[in-house]
Formats: C-alpha cells, structure tokens, sequence
C-alpha cells in the first residue's frame, strides 16, 4: 500500500501555482514543465483549473517554486506597466484535445494588442465561418486569460459579450490597452499563504 501510495505521487504532474493581485483583484495562475496552463477568473480558487481539466483532479500534485514561476510572474508585471503588449511565455497545450479549441487559442493569440474581433470574424479567420457558436464556445473555454486575449473577442452589434473574468473585467482590459502609460503600477505579487492553507480542498 505505501508502494503503491509513492508511485501515485511520483506519476503525479507538477503544477507551479503563483498569485498576482490586479487593480485590487487576484488571480491565480499555474505553471507546468511545459508552460502555463491556467489563469483564474477574478477572486476564484485555483480549483478553477478543473472546470478546465476535470480528467485531472487527482493527477496534480500543487507546488510553489519562485524559480519556476518568477519569468511568468514578470511578464504579467511588465503587461501591466505597459512594458509589453503581448506574452511570450510558453503555453501548455498538452491537456487541450479538442481541435477547434487549439485553433480558436491560436488565433485569439494573433489579435493585435488594442484591438477586437468579431466571433463571427474570429470564425472566418479559421476558416470556419458557419461555427460562430462553436467558437464562441471554444472563447469560453480559454484557460490561459489575459495571457491568450479573449476579452479582446466582442459581439458583431460592438457589444461587449460575456467573459469569464465578467463584463467589467473584459471592459477594464480593453480600455487599459487603449489608454496611455501609467506611472501608477497596477500589479503586485501577493504574500505568500500561510502553509495550513495550502491543504484545504478550495484553494
């Protein structure tokens, strides 16, 4: 049995977890030896990442290492000190099955910083024009927020549609890439949690 409980953890996949705290809202993200893999909605627990990877509830086996997430942690500062326009860290597509869903990823990532696209437009560009809902859908599903820019995705009326981070976070992103520089920084690393935290289940 204690063979078998030690085999289990060394098959489990490590998830490097860091907080960062944007205009007063947290987000959590996930690192793996590949790359990111999840950023959470406002306020939400990191067990967000399993509405994401149900099949990997009990596969992840949650760690904190600087070392790791530093480089993600940066790139998200430099985002939101408007040092850069888009991303370069690497993304971690492996748990990610669905093909339309790896191309919808794909092409969020090519809209220009400061701009947005249709679903309809978004549709075309992957060369499925008929599948609006099914793109739609597959926007929904974008674990990598901010990172890979579904806020960036509005109705063809010019509303703004839904987002899982909510309206006002989608409006919040699109007006801070149109906005000039801020002197003020706007993100800031979290304290660490406190250990007893880390072994409660809604973490």
């Amino acid at each position: 049995m204690i063979l078998m409980n030690y085999l289990e953890i060394l098959l489990m996949k490590k998830i490097y977890w860091e907080s960062v705290e944007i205009n007063h809202q947290v987000f959590y993200f996930t690192v793996t030896d590949k790359g990111l893999n999840f950023v959470s909605s406002p306020h939400r627990h990191i067990s967000e990442i399993f509405d994401f990877y149900p099949k990997n509830r009990y596969q992840y086996q949650f760690m904190y290492d600087e070392d790791v997430t530093n480089s993600y942690l940066e790139e998200f500062k430099e985002y939101f000190d408007k040092k850069r326009r888009d991303f370069d860290v690497p993304l971690d597509f492996s748990d990610i099955h669905n093909e339309l869903e790896r191309q919808v990823l794909t092409a969020l990532g090519k809209v220009p910083y400061g701009k947005t696209i249709t679903y309809k437009e978004l549709a075309e560009s992957i060369g499925r024009p008929k599948a609006i809902r099914a793109v739609a859908s597959a926007v929904a599903k974008n674990p990598f927020l901010i990172v890979v820019p579904c806020h960036r995705v509005i109705r063809s009326n010019g509303e703004i549609g839904d987002y899982r981070g909510g309206s006002e976070t989608k409006k919040a992103l699109l007006e801070f890439e149109k906005a000039p520089f801020e002197k003020e920084p706007l993100i800031k690393k979290l304290p660490l949690p406190r250990f007893s935290q880390l072994g409660k289940p809604d973490l």
